[in-house]
């Protein structure tokens, strides 16, 4: 199996797990309140400042754990789709072989989109959890993944394409 291919193999099944993960954590078993005063909790004023601080530092982390993931990914993108192209620049072909096989790699210019979309449904699942961070990682990864997807649209692919019609009608 090719490296790259094991790579994003590995990334899958952490993302898959991750997922898996937070939905365990999401579902939790609640019991019915009773009519009774007993099993009603109450939570003094000191203990529930403490909880809102402490839970407003762990979103906080939270938010920048996930933008690092999804600058992560991103990269990651951003490295295969320039390894790829950089192979069929590198290589000896015919020119119509040449726009074949940037057809073929077309997807890995799309994958910081499918990234970002990715993170868009990871986010959702964050939500339940931590509405802040969620909703952070949901901006971030789909706005990260547009703008990866264009400027490796517009750097690499675009130029390179009007190169090799320049050269197809000089020939």
């Amino acid at each position: 199996m090719k490296p790259l291919h094991f790579f994003f193999m590995i990334i899958g099944i952490l993302i898959i797990g991750a997922v898996v993960y937070l939905a365990a954590i999401g579902v939790q078993e609640t019991k019915p309140l009773g009519s009774t005063e007993e099993e009603v909790p109450m939570v003094s004023a000191e203990a529930l400042s403490e909880i809102t601080t402490q839970t407003a530092g762990m979103g906080q982390m939270l938010s920048w754990a996930v933008i690092a993931f999804a600058i992560i990914l991103q990269t990651i993108s951003w490295v295969s789709a320039t390894y790829k192209f950089a192979q069929i620049k590198r290589a000896e072909m015919s020119l119509e072989h040449r726009f074949q096989q940037l057809e073929a790699i077309e997807i890995y210019f799309d994958l910081p989109l499918y990234f970002g979309l990715l993170g868009t449904v990871m986010s959702f699942i964050l939500i339940t959890l931590h509405p802040d961070a969620g909703l952070m990682f949901a901006y971030v990864s789909t706005a990260l993944g547009i703008v990866v997807s264009v400027i490796l649209r517009l750097s690499y692919l675009t130029p390179y394409k009007q190169d090799l019609i320049a050269q197809r009608a000089s020939d």
